[in-house]
């Protein structure tokens, strides 16, 4: 038998109009499983939200899922709590990497066991669901097996790239509770990643890319504590998440139902494009 999140007894709950989650479920509402699903695979910055944001721009009348944040937020972490006998409470990202990683040594699917989870209302909402996304080999390919019906679409863009959407972005989520300190940095004539207080990011940028980085911050392009915060969500995520293992598991075991972009190559109009014409060619659009 599947593990199971919630508690037999524990109260049904409507995460969003249409979607819940709790046993046992009520009445008109139906597993998540056999549902035709579009799932957004991808890490920190490679243009989810964009995307997204432009599909619903584009009309597209679609049901968006509650998102890998407010799930975290509502599931994972009173999970963790509840687990560990405390109460948590925080906004640091770095701290959320933590509590993801714990849920995954509970259930090895993470936050694809979440998804198998959850409720569907099926006069609630409107064809195709949309989720924003999973992350890891381990998620997807639990979802891969779990939900039979569901498609993939995995967004990628270089690690340089991504640092500097997360740089401009300026979303109140990316903030961490602990960053490098401004005079360790200003003391320093050449500066580095050890300066920045993040020495494992060496190894993840080239020579000129490191370069290209130092040089945003002496020039003022970029705030140095930004960008130590910035990698440090970086390095964290590279630790829990292999995009590359990430792809090879999904083009192993769903290569029909697995569309890869790079989001570097196409406008985001075009993407949106691109995916529209992937959904009604996968028939995940009821005409």
């Amino acid at each position: 038998m599947m593990q199971t999140i919630t508690k037999p007894n524990q109260q049904f709950k409507q995460l969003q109009s249409g979607i819940a989650i709790g046993v046992p479920p009520e009445k008109d509402w139906v597993s998540m499983k056999n549902e035709s699903l579009i799932i957004i695979v991808g890490l920190t910055g490679v243009g989810k939200t964009t995307i997204i944001n432009t599909l619903i721009k584009s009309g597209l009348n679609f049901t968006l899922l509650p998102n890998r944040r407010t799930l975290t937020t509502e599931l994972i972490i009173p999970y963790i709590a509840a687990l560990n006998g405390k109460n948590i409470q925080t906004i640091c990202r770095l701290e959320r990497f933590k509590y993801t990683r714990q849920y995954q040594k509970q259930f090895s699917g993470g936050m694809g066991h979440i998804l198998t989870q959850l409720q569907v209302n099926l006069g609630q909402i409107n064809y195709p669901l949309i989720f924003d996304g999973l992350r890891g080999k381990n998620e997807v390919t639990y979802a891969a097996k779990t939900l039979k019906n569901a498609k993939f679409v995995i967004l990628d863009a270089p690690l340089l790239v991504r640092l500097k959407r997360l740089l401009t972005r300026n979303d109140a989520f990316d903030k961490i509770t602990k960053s490098v300190e401004d005079t360790i940095v200003s003391r320093k004539k050449n500066l580095s990643f050890s300066a920045l207080d993040i020495p494992e990011a060496s190894n993840l940028f080239t020579l000129t890319e490191a370069q290209e980085i130092f040089t945003g911050i002496k020039t003022g392009i970029y705030q140095h504590t930004e960008v130590s915060q910035k990698l440090k969500i970086l390095v964290e995520e590279s630790i829990n998440y292999d995009s590359q293992a990430t792809k090879i598991a999904l083009q192993a075991i769903a290569p029909q139902r697995t569309l890869l972009l790079d989001t570097t190559k196409f406008t985001t109009q075009q993407i949106a494009q691109k995916l529209i014409k992937y959904l009604r060619y996968s028939s995940a659009i009821n005409n």
